[in-house]
């Protein structure tokens, strides 16, 4: 029997975090959390294939290597080295390995999505990092590693047979790789359903696995400034990547508000249009501060966001990024929507003359105050209705300090 589950704390939560997926739909019930509706028009493109553990450690070896392991999904799920070991002294059984699922992008490289602490201890085990300890049944292996020799020279003491190192190498191992052009929400829902019996990644931890490059880069530098935190009242937890989900919705707003979200896959780098799929949306987003593109925008933004922070918190105050209470109720959690929005209105302001600040104060109350924008935070707030609504009303207040 399962242990029953922890209360949720909301200071370490935001509204909208629902939308992260994954476990977290097993808090939350949403009618934007139903994917039952993504299948219609999508395309599924999944394709079974075999490889041993040498096969898939040669691509890994290559120059660039033809496999990504995300080194940002550390968590929790580091395995221990007892676990390691067990893993390889299975393999010496003859105990076949589960199923690995792969994300392939566009170059052919492929993205361990489940799966990566098994192959991460394949590799490291034949790469000599560390010896097989505290097994239980083939006791006389503890000690041993690898084999003889490093490639650099190193000599070790106990290592395994030749026949025990084919073994490991030989060991078949079973890919189901979604190739392109499946959708985003298509591939979340697939390693969701297929990953419930362990420990699930959500949304943002398989898009940071699968986009590897500028845009991870981007994400890791902006969520450590103090002054995100600061801002935020230090209630973004970084575990399950919740603070660069949530700075990576911003951006991608922003952008799209501003019609620099280029489509860079598409020709002649169309903007990105938002129809309420999110995950297609933060997809692009991330395709683009990948590219060339977006490299000048990359290179830019963070200074301009750390600037933001700091003046979201000196010009409205802590709180600035929770809703009003719901009568005598407790103070709500940071809000997503507002976080989106409130930043942009802060960016587009932030060069108005100090003089402007007690409009830019007003003009924030004023945005509070209005019901539709309020509706617009609260109720399927990632529907491009809602998106639209917030973002249209937040433009004309900074229209209107603009023209103070």
């Amino acid at each position: 029997m399962s242990a029953e589950k922890n209360p949720i704390d909301t200071e370490d939560t935001f509204e909208g975090e629902e939308t992260l997926g994954a476990e977290l739909r097993e808090n939350y019930s949403s009618p934007e959390s139903d994917t039952s509706d993504i299948y219609p028009d999508a395309v599924v493109n999944i394709v079974p294939e075999s490889a041993s553990v040498f096969q898939l450690k040669r691509k890994l070896d290559k120059t660039p290597p033809l496999i990504k392991l995300d080194p940002d999904i550390q968590r929790y799920a580091v395995w221990s080295p007892k676990q390691k070991s067990e893993l390889i002294e299975s393999i010496l059984m003859g105990i076949p390995l589960p199923l690995i699922y792969v994300k392939e992008d566009d170059k052919g490289v492929y993205i361990i999505v489940d799966g990566r602490q098994r192959l991460t201890t394949l590799f490291q085990f034949m790469s000599h990092e560390f010896p097989l300890q505290n097994l239980t049944v083939l006791k006389d292996l503890n000690g041993a590693y690898f084999s003889e020799m490093t490639k650099n020279g190193t000599k070790f003491d106990k290592y395994l047979t030749q026949p025990q190192q084919s073994k490991i190498e030989d060991c078949p191992l079973t890919l189901h790789v979604i190739k392109p052009p499946t959708q985003d929400r298509v591939t979340f829902d697939l390693f969701d359903r297929v990953n419930r019996g362990g420990t699930r990644l959500n949304n943002q931890e398989m898009r940071n696995a699968i986009y590897q490059g500028s845009a991870t880069k981007l994400l890791n530098k902006i969520v450590a400034f103090s002054s995100f935190k600061m801002a935020t009242e230090h209630s973004i937890k970084p575990d399950r990547m919740k603070d660069k989900y949530l700075v990576l919705r911003m951006i991608g707003f922003y952008l799209w508000r501003k019609k620099q979200l280029l489509s860079v896959k598409e020709k002649g780098l169309p903007p990105v249009e938002y129809r309420s799929d999110l995950e297609d949306f933060l997809g692009k987003t991330m395709l683009f501060l990948n590219d060339q593109a977006g490299s000048e925008f990359g290179a830019q933004f963070p200074e301009r966001f750390d600037k933001t922070m700091k003046a979201c918190r000196a010009i409205l105050g802590v709180g600035c990024f929770r809703l009003p209470k719901k009568g005598d109720g407790p103070r709500r959690p940071i809000s997503m929507a507002l976080f989106e929005t409130v930043t942009y209105l802060i960016i587009e302001l932030i060069d108005q003359p100090q003089e402007k600040y007690d409009f830019i104060k007003k003009g924030f109350t004023k945005l509070l105050s209005n019901e539709k924008f309020i509706l617009s935070t609260t109720y399927t707030v990632d529907s491009n209705i809602s998106v639209y609504k917030r973002f249209e009303i937040t433009e004309s207040i900074i229209e209107e300090i603009r023209n103070a």
